[in-house]
């Protein structure tokens, strides 16, 4: 009875954190295109925003595959 409701509180983590992650994803590239949009942001600013976020991506891809190598 116990190892259910610890499960399924877990599952419940695991979607609100799935849910997050695609909030901040579409958030990040939604935000400054909406700014550029309605004139508050010029489109260098928008496009600063799209690098910093495909370094970001490429960071967190390039550790996720370096933790994936360690064998310990």
């Amino acid at each position: 009875m116990g190892f259910e409701i610890v499960f399924c509180l877990s599952f419940r983590w695991i979607n609100a954190a799935k849910f997050l992650t695609g909030a901040s994803a579409v958030g990040s590239i939604a935000i400054p295109i909406i700014l550029r949009h309605a004139g508050l942001i010029g489109t260098g600013a928008m496009f600063i925003e799209f690098t910093s976020f495909f370094i970001f991506v490429c960071t967190v891809l390039c550790f996720h595959r370096a933790s994936l190598e360690d064998d310990w």
